[in-house]
Order: C-alpha cells, then sequence, then structure tokens
C-alpha cells in the first residue's frame, strides 16, 4: 500500500487524514519536522505518493524539511502540500519560494483534505510517468 506522510503536531489533522483515507493509504506521521525528515530518509521513496506538511511545529518547523527536500532535490520524488494555520502571507509566500504543490488553511473538512492530497498525488503520477 502507498503511503502519505502527514507532517503535524496535532494529533486531530492526522487522524483526520488517516480517517479520510483508511483503506487506500497508509498514513506515516510525524509530530516534527526531524521526525518528518527521518520518515523520509528511512522508507522507500517508490512507496511515498505525497506529504502533508505543518509549517508550525515544534523542535524543527516546516521550512526545515522544505530546505531538506530541496538540498536533496526530493520534490519529484516527495510532492508535498502545505497544510496551515498561518494566516500570514509572508509566510505562505515564503513556502511558494519552493517547489510545493499547494497550501491548505487550517480549519478544513475531510473533503477539502481529499482534494489537497489528491492533487499532489496527481503530480506524482505525472513525475513519473
Amino acid at each position: 500500500m502507498k503511503s502519505i506522510i502527514v507532517a503535524d503536531d496535532s494529533n486531530i489533522i492526522v487522524n483526520i487524514v488517516r480517517k479520510a483515507f483508511e483503506g487506500q493509504y497508509n498514513i506515516l506521521s510525524a509530530e516534527n519536522g526531524q521526525v518528518a525528515i527521518d520518515v523520509i530518509k528511512n522508507n522507500n521513496l517508490d512507496d511515498i505518493v505525497g506529504m502533508l506538511l505543518d509549517l508550525n511545529m515544534p523542535e524543527v518547523d516546516g521550512f526545515a524539511v522544505l530546505e531538506y527536500l530541496k538540498q536533496n532535490n526530493l520534490f519529484s520524488q516527495v510532492p508535498v502540500s502545505i497544510i496551515t494555520g498561518d494566516d500570514d502571507m509572508d509566510v505562505i509566500d515564503k513556502a511558494f519560494e519552493y517547489n510545493i504543490i499547494d497550501v491548505l488553511k487550517k480549519p478544513f473538512t475531510i473533503d477539502n483534505v481529499k482534494k489537497i492530497v489528491e492533487k499532489t498525488i496527481s503530480i506524482t503520477s505525472i513525475n513519473n510517468v
């Protein structure tokens, strides 16, 4: 089963995504950026179809994950969409300086999550053709 990484320090967010894709995808959760980087390093990238990444996490934030992906040329293998509660347009603009797919603002519905994940995953399919 293919996997989606959900890097967010909120168990509620992780559980929403897990519920939305139960039986379709394995959800790999990371409570901070360092754990997200470890998940990327320790899993077969062919099995990962995308990542939902929170920018504001304790210890290591989402921007450190974006920088890791950029430095290792991994955006084509691990497409990323941002999930954030931050309304600061400078933060959103900074995220778009990286090769991300889209931004989903909190709070959101299961339907919103499904749409952004489908969009993110479709990029993976295009890159692997």
